[in-house]
């Protein structure tokens, strides 16, 4: 026999769809602030992703370009038949194989001799790609920079020669030595911020195949199904196939291979994620999820309680709880729907447009634009969190409309009169203290909506009102112009083949206008620890030559500088870069061992390490070089009397060269230096540029803040115009009873201004303490990670939001009372009883 639940069961969810729109058309204005709170939610969400999943990518793009592919991973050091076997496991959707060749024969070029195949090119981020790939035997496809190193043009059609050794990979292992010549079929250049440090030669199959390599000399690249947690996945994929992976490179016994991760991927298992950069975003994120939850819950709570007596009737003609919490999410999936496509389409607008502005000011992010897989990624998030943020502010009002009996419905009354009060006396602004404050949820939902909007906003105007130029620039730049390699920009000076060539110096120094320069000497991370290191100490050396020019422009922190003791080669000076404090102290005497030549200096005084003075990288130096598991060693940053470090280095290259100049000659140099940037090895800097890229920078954050702190405000000034329209709607009976016992129509608008002043000077105390809590926990610690600014409160832009409401509040409920109160005393208590 079937359940009673089963027999009456009636086929109606059509017909609550049709009542849902109906409830809604009934009340249109309702209806349209409820469209634009969630078109402007669904704005903020769409935008805020594009903007995250736009830079998130660019960053990935950038790091790919230092790695050299945008492959996921790749196994190493495979013989044929692991290629043939790895290759077909069901995870690899992609390869390419790369077999090792060796290396140029040649003591003062580096670079590498391989064959790939058509896809590992494909994968590569090579540049200026002329020519095209080796494919008959004598071919060769070389990088531009390594031919002209070897005394050749690198014109496609020239003849090479190339002398090379055999080895065995990754061992160093030399196995036999050959020279042969070559047609150059095709040049390149790696991308200017890469990190192959070494200059890449391809070679034919043809060639390759008729050597005698190593059996073990193919490194595959792979293409997984999807880039999360690649090096788990390079690992169940080995393990299946019967290999163990190893760490150590060289030497591997059977079925021993070793994996690479492309760490580039954020979600890779190997990227240097760091969740302080995140903590920001993700605290918007919650920020806007409060917002649009406390602003769609409150007009749905209003809604509720409007429709209440509706709903009592609907009840008492059958319909049961499920099916008015039915009726209610049917009400929001009706209204969410369609806004969500209009806010998908203009928040991905928004998005694109800071996206364009933040990659036309910043040099280190790579300008990528949208895919159509990124775009369906944000439309899929922004939906997602839309429909979420709709749905829990729903849950409440549904089940409260649920759970109210017919009964109960039909003489509902939201305010909670009190039997007793502790006055007697009466005035406008008690009675208005107790109607804002007979529902305390929803006096702090709205108060709340009220508050964030001014929180976002007080957060940005706070960071970018405490951007100090001056202390911005003096991290980067001390002098007006300084010039050095693209690769010292770029934060890759590795070593002295990237020094600035002299002639350039000779010209600016003869250049009219010149006043006075000096160099910064290193030879970056090419000679470092254990060649360079300080006696009885274990910590890694990173030593300078300082030109006295430069000395007076830094920021001395401790000890002062002495001309004529410097100029004896017997002092240093040490530099502590931040919080990291120096093994050493002023007066101490330090022996710095370069290549077992001993030199025995005294500490002069400490200045402040940063990037106009140093490597703008910072190396991670181990205690064994040859062991990544041993400890990492302290750096200590040294700067010497330029003759004394190139007698003790046996260096002579100058990392960077910083000049003044005459101001009405400024305008001239900034010509000659813009001739110089033709030359592939220079770059310039100057204090004007970075004071622009900082000023274009602080109206990017400010752009990016205020359309994201303008589409929130909007949404909180709906919602208190919402609230202002609705509880002057509801009310209207108690409203034409007041004035029907005597109180005027001016002392009804007092009345109702006064209680949306209450909600306002709330909303300024509410902020206040949310502000004070930001600030405490998120902003004080993300302003101290930017050398550029230091924090000051900021409590304008709260005062100045809550101004606007108050004014919103004193306008427009004078406004509407009027317009609602128009028809006679009589007829308005007969049509609202």
């Amino acid at each position: 026999m079937e359940d009673w639940w089963e027999i009456m069961k009636v086929k109606n969810k059509a017909y609550i769809r049709h009542l849902a729109k109906n409830i809604l058309n009934a009340n249109k204005s309702r209806r349209n602030i409820l469209l634009l709170a969630i078109a402007l939610t669904s704005i903020l969400f769409t935008s805020l992703f594009s903007v995250a999943l736009g830079l998130g990518k660019s960053m990935e793009t950038q790091t790919m370009k230092t790695i050299g592919t945008i492959s996921h991973g790749s196994f190493k050091e495979l013989s044929d038949e692991d290629v043939e076997i790895l290759t077909h496991d069901k995870d690899i959707k992609d390869f390419s194989v790369r077999e090792k060749v060796g290396i140029l024969d040649d003591e003062k070029i580096s670079a590498e001799l391989s064959y790939m195949d058509r896809k590992g090119f494909e994968w590569s981020l090579i540049e200026k790609v002329k020519g095209k790939f080796p494919e008959k035997e004598n071919d060769v496809f070389i990088d531009l920079a390594t031919a002209k190193k070897l005394g050749y043009k690198g014109e496609i059609g020239e003849e090479i020669e190339i002398p090379y050794s055999i080895e065995k990979p990754y061992t160093g292992e030399i196995i036999e030595k050959k020279s042969d010549k070559f047609i150059i079929s095709g040049t390149f250049q790696n991308p200017i911020d890469s990190n192959v440090g070494v200059g890449q030669i391809y070679l034919s199959k043809a060639y390759v195949d008729k050597l005698l390599l190593p059996e073990n000399n193919n490194d595959v690249e792979v293409m997984l199904k999807n880039s999360f947690m690649i090096r788990n996945k390079l690992l169940k994929i080995a393990e299946r196939n019967g290999y163990k992976v190893v760490e150590d490179p060289g030497n591997l016994s059977d079925k021993e291979i070793r994996i690479g991760v492309n760490f580039a991927y954020i979600f890779s298992g190997d990227s240097s994620f760091d969740f302080k950069t995140f903590l920001p975003f993700l605290s918007f994120l919650i920020l806007v999820i409060v917002a649009g939850y406390l602003i769609i819950n409150n007009i749905f709570k209003i809604s509720v309680n409007e429709d209440i007596k509706l709903l009592g009737l609907l009840k008492t003609i059958g319909m049961t709880k499920p099916q008015i919490k039915k009726l209610v999410h049917h009400e929001s999936l009706a209204v969410a729907l369609p806004t969500i496509i209009v806010g998908d389409i203009v928040g991905i607008s928004i998005g694109k447009v800071i996206l364009n502005k933040i990659f036309a000011n910043n040099e280190m992010l790579t300008d990528v634009k949208l895919s159509l897989m990124v775009i369906i990624l944000i439309i899929l998030f922004s939906t997602a969190f839309t429909l979420l943020t709709v749905f829990l502010s729903v849950m409440r009002p549904a089940r409260y409309a649920a759970k109210v009996s017919p009964i109960d419905a039909s003489k509902y009354n939201e305010t909670t009169i009190k039997k007793k009060y502790k006055s007697e006396n009466i005035s406008l602004g008690k009675l208005a203290r107790r109607q804002v404050f007979s529902n305390k949820f929803r006096f702090i939902s709205i108060v709340l909506s009220i508050s964030l909007s001014a929180v976002i906003l007080n957060s940005v105007l706070t960071y970018t009102g405490n951007i100090d130029l001056e202390k911005g620039i003096s991290d980067v730049i001390v002098t007006d112009y300084n010039i050095a390699s693209p690769k010292y920009f770029r934060y890759m000076y590795l070593g002295s083949e990237y020094g600035i060539d002299k002639k350039f110096i000779d010209e600016i120094e003869n250049h009219k206008g010149y006043k006075s320069g000096g160099a910064l000497y290193s030879s970056g991370y090419e000679h470092t620890y254990p060649e360079i290191k300080i006696e009885d100490k274990k910590v890694a050396p990173l030593l300078f030559g300082m030109d006295e020019f430069l000395i007076n422009k830094q920021k001395c922190i401790d000890g002062e500088f002495d001309k004529e003791k410097w100029q004896t080669g017997n002092y240093i000076i040490i530099g502590e870069y931040g919080d990291k404090k120096s093994a050493f102290k002023t007066g101490d005497k330090i022996k710095i061992n370069v290549k077992n030549k001993a030199k025995e200096v005294q500490v002069m005084g400490k200045i402040e390490y940063n990037f106009s003075n140093g490597l703008r990288y910072f190396p991670v130096i181990k205690e064994d070089i040859n062991d990544e598991s041993s400890p990492t060693l302290g750096l200590e940053y040294i700067y010497m009397n330029p003759n004394e470090y190139k007698e003790l280095t046996g260096d002579q290259s100058i990392m960077s060269y910083g000049f003044d100049v005459a101001d009405r000659e400024k305008e001239n140099f900034d010509k000659l230096l813009k001739t110089f940037e033709n030359e592939p090895d220079f770059s310039y800097d100057s204090r004007d540029l970075q004071i622009k890229s900082t000023m274009e920078f602080k109206n990017l954050i400010e752009f990016a803040g205020y359309s994201l702190s303008i589409v929130l405000f909007l949404i909180s000034v709906l919602n208190f115009i919402n609230v202002i329209a609705t509880e002057i709607l509801r009310n209207m009976v108690n409203l034409s009873i007041l004035e029907a016992i005597g109180m005027t129509k001016k002392n009804i608008k007092k009345y109702l201004v006064k209680k949306n002043l209450i909600y306002s000077l709330c909303g300024l105390v509410f902020s206040f303490i949310i502000m004070l809590l930001v600030d405490k926990y998120i902003l004080i610690g993300f302003m101290e990670q930017t050398k550029w600014t230091s924090y000051k409160f900021v409590i304008m832009p709260l005062i100045l939001v809550n101004f606007v409401n108050i004014i919103i509040g004193i306008l427009f409920t004078g406004r509407f009372y009027e317009k609602h109160s128009q028809k006679s005393l009589v007829d308005r208590i007969r049509s609202l009883e």
